[in-house]
């Protein structure tokens, strides 16, 4: 049973490319912190610093690709890096966009 359900959650991870510099969080409650700060830039860039410090978040360059999947309890939350750090970082959906398949790298 274990390994039905780990094949289902590899089958629903996509590649994404940041549209935007971005950032991932180990919470939803760190993510939404940062999103509620980010049209302030001085504000934000020191609380991410400061969650980067403190091994809470990461920051994901413009153009960088990942794998990832919506979180079920939030739509607007994409899981990134799963497979590579386990179990990931939570970041803001909307600085994604899905790579075409056939897009070279």
């Amino acid at each position: 049973m274990n390994i039905i359900l780990a094949v289902l959650a590899v089958a629903q991870l996509l590649v994404y490319e940041a549209r935007v510099t971005t950032f991932g969080c180990n919470s939803i409650s760190v993510l939404s912190e940062l999103k509620s700060v980010r049209s302030d830039k001085e504000a934000f860039d020191k609380a991410l610093f400061q969650q980067m410090v403190y091994g809470e978040c990461i920051a994901i360059a413009k153009g960088q690709v990942v794998d990832g999947s919506p979180v079920e309890k939030d739509a607007s939350v994409l899981r990134v890096g799963a497979q590579v750090t386990p179990p990931g970082f939570m970041a803001p959906l909307d600085d994604f966009q899905i790579k075409p398949a056939d897009a070279k790298q």
